[in-house]
């Protein structure tokens, strides 16, 4: 078993559990609770992370967002200061530990939660809300037709 910090096999997403690979997967667990130690084992339904496409989109919208809010008066509000804002805004913080490497001191503090931890659902969730706000200050945004995005609405509205 690697030790706190050193790289693992596993994906960091998790492994995909399924009738095709449970025995296999039931040997390395095995083989892992013969150390005698305890683990912590985490089961939920499998959904696919974000996708590029919905990344893509987040950060052509901070740009779009970002020269509107700067036409409009507001010079500070770089593509950068809007990707804080909307993530500040709609998907809050997450705590996060530090620890000092000289005197080993742990501190907790709060960072921006990423969306890169988001599954597609949760993404779009978070995108609709952007465009949503955005909307409703007068920017339109770009959704292009053959987006991920675009096909999500599509599939929500019918």
């Amino acid at each position: 078993m690697p030790e706190h910090g050193e790289n693992h096999e596993h994906p960091k997403d998790g492994i995909r559990l399924h009738t095709t690979n449970f025995q296999a997967i039931g040997q390395q667990l095995s083989e892992l609770l013969q150390s005698g130690n305890s683990f912590r084992l985490k089961v939920e339904p499998w959904r696919e992370r974000r996708s590029l496409s919905q990344n893509s989109i987040q950060h052509l919208w901070y740009a779009e967002m970002s020269r509107y809010l700067i036409a409009h008066g507001r010079p500070f509000a770089s593509a950068e200061w809007v990707k804080d804002a909307m993530k500040h805004t709609y998907l809050g913080y997450e705590e996060t530990e530090r620890v000092d490497v000289i005197t080993g001191e742990r501190t907790v503090i709060q960072t921006l939660r990423h969306t890169s931890r988001l599954d597609t659902g949760e993404m779009h969730d978070y995108l609709s809300r952007v465009e949503g706000w955005a909307r409703s200050i007068g920017c339109l945004l770009t959704v292009p037709d053959n987006s991920e995005y675009r096909e999500l609405q599509r599939k929500q509205d019918e």
